[in-house]
């Protein structure tokens, strides 16, 4: 179709585009029930948090994230292909990592064409399928950036310490120290990248936590929030699902808790809460139902319904291995 409107209305037809996008979301997600496929599984650190928004500085030797009694530490691994040491960071990883939950979650105990439970495998038959699935355009820049950060993410070191007990005047603490895989094998197709692939064995601790510490969430809820720049807005509700999945009393955090899980790539504080203020207002868009109270001090969540309902769930559940058998 031909364009025949001048330049400067094009940014006009845009952006109204993408509010009438978010607006048909936001009454989709009012009017019904996420279905199977729209019901992925997050953690509050593995899906989103300890990887970083953006690239860390240049020295950065690691990043680490906790909830108090466990501490998660990211160290760059070595890519196979660039020789280089990166970290996993964005959106990506996140995706793929909440992708790998909702395999394991819907899988159970089954093999699948994706998961074998038995030996920890998961496998990407093609970066197309996985395309299709993380709802990212297929091929050009697109392609290429989820296949980068898919080969640091499986090459990165992930030390999970945990707080064990008290010696006298003493904690103790016992760390694990470990890959995100066992082992890993891509298949690189040379005529057409699209058709690359990948099958890899995860650690047990990684896919036990993914298994068992994840939370649901609705993907058409965390589309609409990955909709802009930041990811801030993504962890914030993966965090907050996850949350209120327990929570039966009020819970007061300060902002220097908040800053410290999800301010990495902000330095300011001023701006920090500022962009955290916005980020809560995105959230409510899609997750009216998460109560949240803001004030000078931090913030204070109060019992709230999860993002999906416990029957969606299980309906999805249900479905998911119900399609295995067939």
């Amino acid at each position: 179709m031909t364009n025949n409107s001048p330049d400067n209305t094009k940014p006009a037809t845009h952006s109204t585009d993408l509010v009438l996008d978010r607006v048909a979301t936001i009454s989709d997600i009012e009017n019904r029930l996420p279905d199977s496929k729209e019901i992925w599984y997050g953690h509050s650190i593995l899906t989103s948090t300890l990887f970083p928004a953006t690239p860390p500085a240049e020295g950065t030797d690691f990043v680490s994230k906790d909830n108090s009694t466990v501490e998660y530490i990211l160290e760059a691994g070595i890519d196979s292909l660039t020789r280089s040491r990166d970290f996993p960071y964005g959106k990506y990883p996140r995706l793929l990592m909440a992708w790998m939950a909702k395999q394991i979650r819907s899988a159970g105990t089954r093999k699948t064409p994706t998961v074998d439970p038995s030996q920890r495998t998961i496998t990407i038959p093609s970066m197309y399928q996985l395309s299709e699935e993380l709802g990212i355009p297929r091929g050009g820049q697109s392609s290429k950036r989820l296949q980068e950060q898919l080969r640091r993410l499986l090459y990165c070191h992930i030390s999970i310490r945990q707080k064990t007990g008290f010696a006298g005047n003493r904690d103790r603490f016992d760390s694990v120290n470990m890959q995100m895989v066992k082992a890993v094998s891509f298949l690189n197709d040379n005529n057409n990248q699209d058709f690359s692939g990948a099958k890899f064995i995860l650690t047990d601790e990684v896919w036990d936590r993914l298994a068992q510490e994840s939370a649901p969430f609705d993907t058409r809820a965390t589309n609409y929030l990955l909709s802009g720049k930041s990811v801030l807005p993504y962890d914030v509700y993966v965090w907050l699902t996850g949350t209120f999945r327990n929570l039966h009393h009020d819970l007061t955090l300060d902002w220097d808790w908040l800053h410290g899980r999800f301010g990495d790539s902000i330095k300011e504080r001023r701006v920090f809460k500022a962009k955290f203020r916005e980020a809560l207002k995105k959230i409510h868009d899609v997750y009216p139902a998460a109560n949240v109270e803001t004030n000078r001090e931090g913030i204070v969540l109060h019992p709230s319904p999860t993002s999906v309902p416990p029957k969606a769930e299980r309906r999805a559940l249900d479905e998911g291995r119900g399609d295995w058998q067939r």
